[in-house]
């Protein structure tokens, strides 16, 4: 019964994976853009609003950060700012109605420059309406992430850290032994020159008995409602021990029985 506990317990840590989600999430005002690869579909912002057909003037312009990046004139083909030309689909057309018919903001071309906040202003000869939406880009396609521990008597340390991550991480140290008692020390993420985030958190955990214990570092983004996390798993010294002879067996055991 207990080989059995302990070689299931090393089969997880032996083929322990991260796990990562990737949804993207939309709602009216709110929307997360998961980076995925280089041929991603246009992330359509749309400005709702409605206007008399016999006005005169119709004007919608887009800013990011309070910085125009598209202007659409009714009765002209839009055009992005220059300097956004290569993040914006220009051709996209939103409505067949001539009042909103490139009025949507089409995003192409996503990177962490994308994160921003967007503001529509649509203005006539009498009125003027402003839309807010909040544009957040995360990007972990090249993350690193390491769950470093050693065991000295009844502590263990422990060392988390997660590199070329965005936007701004916050990690989490946990086990699976409710009785430990976990103290955790966190440092504020560091922004390397790229722009992504290098995170360390440090923990100490206290436990009294021999058990094998499994910890837990957990990775979170601010303002990503389905929670993208990505975990690893790591066992105590005397569970690694363990297991490696479980697995010396093993492989002791096939040989002999080929002979």
């Amino acid at each position: 019964m207990q080989f059995s506990i302990l070689f299931t317990i090393a089969v997880a840590v032996l083929l322990q994976k991260d796990v990562l989600c990737l949804p993207l999430n939309d709602d009216s005002n709110n929307i997360v853009i998961v980076l995925e690869n280089d041929e991603m579909e246009p992330t359509v912002l749309d400005c709702d609003y409605d206007i008399q057909d016999t006005e005169s003037f119709l004007t919608v312009k887009w800013f990011r950060n309070d910085k125009t990046i598209y202007q659409w004139i009714r009765g002209s083909h839009p055009s992005p700012i220059p300097e956004f030309k290569n993040d914006i689909d220009t051709s996209y057309e939103s409505s067949t109605d001539p009042n909103k018919q490139y009025s949507s903001l089409a995003l192409i071309n996503p990177s962490i420059s994308t994160t921003g906040d967007y503001k529509c202003v649509v203005q006539t000869q009498k009125d003027t309406h402003i839309f807010h939406k909040r544009v957040q880009v995360i990007d972990v396609r090249n993350y690193t992430l390491t769950l470093h521990h050693n065991k000295i008597h009844n502590e263990t340390q422990l060392e988390c850290m997660v590199s070329n991550v965005f936007p701004k991480p916050t990690l989490t140290i946990t086990s699976d032994d409710e009785d430990d008692e976990v103290k955790v020390v966190t440092n504020d993420p560091q922004e390397n020159e790229d722009g992504y985030y290098n995170a360390t958190t440090v923990a100490a955990v206290y436990d009294d008995d021999e058990d094998a214990d499994i910890y837990k570092c957990v990775v979170t983004f601010d303002g990503y409602a389905q929670n993208l996390t990505t975990t690893t798993t790591s066992g105590s010294l005397r569970m690694i021990i363990d297991v490696r002879l479980i697995w010396i067996y093993c492989i002791v055991y096939i040989f002999s029985a080929s002979l």
